[in-house]
């Protein structure tokens, strides 16, 4: 799952010194505004909620995220485009999550949980993403896709894996008169994944 279009090819820009060095930056952010304020304001509601049996890679906080996500992302409602309740979004996310490297999946759900809990100080909206309403979370996404180089990659990623997810489904085809991938009506074999170009040492070290 390394192809460009892959939603975690949005990190590649993003060293893993870089990343880990952002992930720091942010935790110690959170502490800046007030250990009490954080330890208070860090549970949510949502937290306690369940999550579907069949799901087998997203934890609960990353579920609820995604969940979250999705009313504002895919603002089908009252379009000729099926309903997300009908598309299994979430299921074919944790599915693709599923075949992410251990490495790549450990800094995912680092930087899931930071742009969750940067949303306690990012526009100071004193919540979590999980529990702001649609409109401060499509002003959340507008003020991350404009910030700093992981502000604007962890945007990207939640973006591409629900996009993804949605419109890789056959259902939602026929309302936008896509028949198809032009490989499969062909009979064009599948040459599989084009790796990502390998960052080398010396960018890593002055990322």
């Amino acid at each position: 799952m390394n192809s460009p279009d892959h939603p975690v090819a949005a990190l590649a820009p993003v060293s893993r010194r870089r990343f880990l060095r952002w992930t720091l930056l942010g935790a110690a952010s959170f502490t800046a505004v007030g250990a009490g304020v954080v330890a208070v304001l860090r549970r949510s509601p949502v937290d306690d909620m369940p999550v579907p049996d069949t799901l087998r890679h997203l934890s609960a906080s990353e579920y609820h995220l995604f969940a979250r996500a999705l009313p504002v992302l895919l603002p089908v409602q009252g379009t000729a485009l099926p309903a997300v309740s009908e598309i299994p979004v979430l299921e074919t996310i944790d599915s693709m999550i599923g075949m992410l490297a251990p490495g790549v999946r450990k800094e995912l759900a680092a930087g899931l949980t930071l742009f969750d809990h940067g949303a306690l100080v990012s526009g100071w909206h004193g919540k979590r993403f999980v529990d702001l309403d649609d409109e401060a979370v499509h002003d959340y996404f507008e003020r991350w896709s404009r910030g700093n180089t992981i502000q604007k990659a962890l945007a990207t990623v939640v973006k591409k894996f629900v996009y993804v997810a949605y419109w890789r489904d056959p259902r939602t085809w026929p309302a936008i008169e896509f028949d198809g991938p032009v490989s499969d009506r062909w009979g064009i074999p599948s040459l599989g994944n084009t790796p990502l170009p390998v960052e080398s040492a010396s960018a890593g070290e002055n990322a």
